[in-house]
């Protein structure tokens, strides 16, 4: 018997906001905020959260690509002698609170995009590694605030992607079966959080 589809969530990064001209800039503001005047220090905490100098991004699958503010704040802290974990990921959220979003197509055509599927009666939600406070800001920066039902992100769950709690949680606040959500994404994580969750299967 086939799965009849009633809500999609969203990844956010890659999706409809351009990852690498939000957060490679916001990436690099955060190494230099816990790097303070240590040049050689700020490269190193770049370097461990997947930036490609090379190319001026950071590598697929990479802590800041795929991971939240809590990943990064574990590869960082045995870099930075003296600084409480507790104040390193204030500055990660305060920095990611004020980046600048980038959307990967217009803001109309975004618009368009998803008020069609709203209208087709579909559940819209966001699930992202970002943290809600700053998810939500960029979704209503966008216009979009009123088509999404539910945004998650990282802090939003005991156990962010790639686990199967935000969808899971979008299927609980919508009240609908996981089986009939899907998860769109553009990285590994985001499958392996709808597998998890169990989008889209109906066995």
């Amino acid at each position: 018997m086939g799965t009849s589809i009633a809500g999609v969530l969203f990844d956010k990064d890659g999706v409809f906001v351009d990852f690498e001209k939000t957060w490679t800039p916001a990436l690099k503001a955060i190494a230099a905020d816990a790097a303070g005047d240590d040049r050689s220090l700020e490269t190193r905490l770049l370097d461990v959260a997947g930036f490609d100098p090379h190319g001026d991004t950071f590598l697929p699958g990479s802590i800041w690509a795929a991971g939240h503010a809590g990943d990064l704040v574990e590869v960082w802290m045995p870099l930075l002698n003296g600084m409480s974990p507790e104040l390193l990921i204030e500055k990660v959220n305060a920095h990611c609170l004020k980046a600048a979003s980038h959307p990967v197509f217009p803001a109309e055509e975004g618009h368009r995009i998803f008020s069609g599927l709203k209208q087709l009666g579909l559940a819209l939600g966001v699930a992202t590694n970002d943290a809600a406070a700053s998810a939500r800001a960029t979704v209503s920066a966008f216009g979009l605030a009123d088509l999404f039902d539910l945004v998650l992100g990282y802090d939003s769950v005991a156990n962010p992607k790639p686990a199967g709690d935000p969808l899971l949680a979008f299927a609980g606040h919508t009240g609908l079966e996981p089986h009939r959500v899907i998860m769109v994404g553009d990285n590994t994580h985001d499958m392996q959080c709808g597998r998890a969750g169990g989008a889209g299967r109906d066995d």
